[in-house]
C-alpha cells in the first residue's frame, strides 16, 4: 500500500474543544396532510473526545436526529457540519465519502454477513478507503484484539454469542479509526451482564480517544455517561452531567 493511503487511513489523536459534529437550526419535516415535523430547530455541537447519551421515548425524534447526525438523511433545512465541513454542500458521492471516512455506525441488530468470518466482516469497513486485501485483514485484527476478540478471528457470526457479535460490530465501527462513532441502542438485543460488557467497552474506547454518541431509550445507561441528550416532541434538550451536576442546557 502507498505511503499516502497509509498515512489517510492512520489515527489522528482528537483536539480537545474542536467540534466534531454540529447542528444549527435543524428542521426535518416529512410530507403529509398534516406534515410531520420531526426535528424542530435543533442546535446541538459534539466535540472531540466526547461521549454522550441522546436519549428519548419512542417517536420523539431521535431515531431522525440519528439519521441526519449520520448524514443517512438530509434536514429539511438547517446546516449539518461534520469537522467544519458543511455536508449540505456535498453531492452524494461525496456525502457517502465523508461517511465512510469519518463516521462509524454500531447497529441494535449487528448487521453482520453470517457467511464471513469475524475478521472479515470487520474488513469490509475499509472496501472503500483505497487499502489493499492484506491491509484491511491487519487492520481488522487489530480491531478485534481492541474488542477482546483477538481469539475469535476467523469464527462466523452463527459460532459467536450476541455480545461477541455486538463487539464484532464494534470493532468493524472503528477499525478506520472514524471522527465519531454513532451507537444505535447498542445493548438493546442483550441480556442485563452481556449489555454491561459492551457498555464497559464503548467506555474503555472513548478512554482511548474516541467520540462516541449512544442513542438510547434506556435512562440507566444514559445516566451513566457524562452528558445526556434527551429529545422531546423533535426539539433537544441539552445538558452536561458531570458528578449528578448539571453544568448547562435548557431547550436548545
Amino acid at each position: 500500500m502507498s505511503t499516502a493511503t497509509e498515512s489517510s487511513l492512520s489515527s489522528v489523536p482528537p483536539n480537545p474543544g474542536a467540534a466534531v459534529l454540529e447542528l444549527q437550526d435543524v428542521h426535518r419535516t416529512y410530507p403529509g396532510s398534516p406534515p410531520v415535523e420531526a426535528l424542530v430547530g435543533v442546535d446541538l455541537r459534539v466535540e472531540a473526545g466526547e461521549m454522550l447519551a441522546v436519549v428519548g421515548p419512542s417517536g420523539s425524534g431521535k431515531s431522525t436526529l440519528l439519521n441526519i447526525m449520520g448524514t443517512l438523511d438530509r434536514p429539511t433545512r438547517g446546516t449539518l457540519l461534520i469537522e467544519g465541513t458543511d455536508t449540505s454542500k456535498l453531492n452524494d458521492r461525496r456525502l457517502s465519502g465523508l461517511r465512510s471516512a469519518r463516521l462509524g455506525f454500531v447497529f441494535q441488530s449487528f448487521h453482520l454477513i453470517e457467511t464471513l468470518s469475524a475478521l472479515d466482516n470487520v474488513a469490509t469497513g475499509l472496501l472503500y478507503r483505497g487499502a489493499t486485501g492484506r491491509t484491511r485483514r491487519k487492520m481488522a485484527e487489530v480491531a478485534l484484539e481492541r474488542v477482546g476478540l483477538g481469539d475469535r478471528l476467523h469464527a462466523r457470526p452463527t459460532k459467536l454469542s450476541g455480545g461477541q457479535r455486538q463487539r464484532v460490530a464494534i470493532a468493524r465501527a472503528i477499525v478506520a479509526e472514524p471522527s465519531l462513532i454513532l451507537a444505535d441502542e447498542p445493548t438493546g438485543n442483550l441480556d442485563t451482564a452481556t449489555g454491561e460488557g459492551i457498555v464497559e467497552l464503548l467506555q474503555r474506547l472513548n478512554a482511548d480517544g474516541s467520540t462516541i454518541v449512544v442513542i438510547t431509550h434506556d435512562p440507566d445507561l444514559a445516566e451513566r455517561l457524562p452528558r445526556r441528550v434527551e429529545v422531546r416532541d423533535g426539539a433537544v434538550l441539552d445538558g452536561t452531567v458531570f458528578d449528578g451536576t448539571v453544568l448547562g442546557g435548557g431547550v436548545r
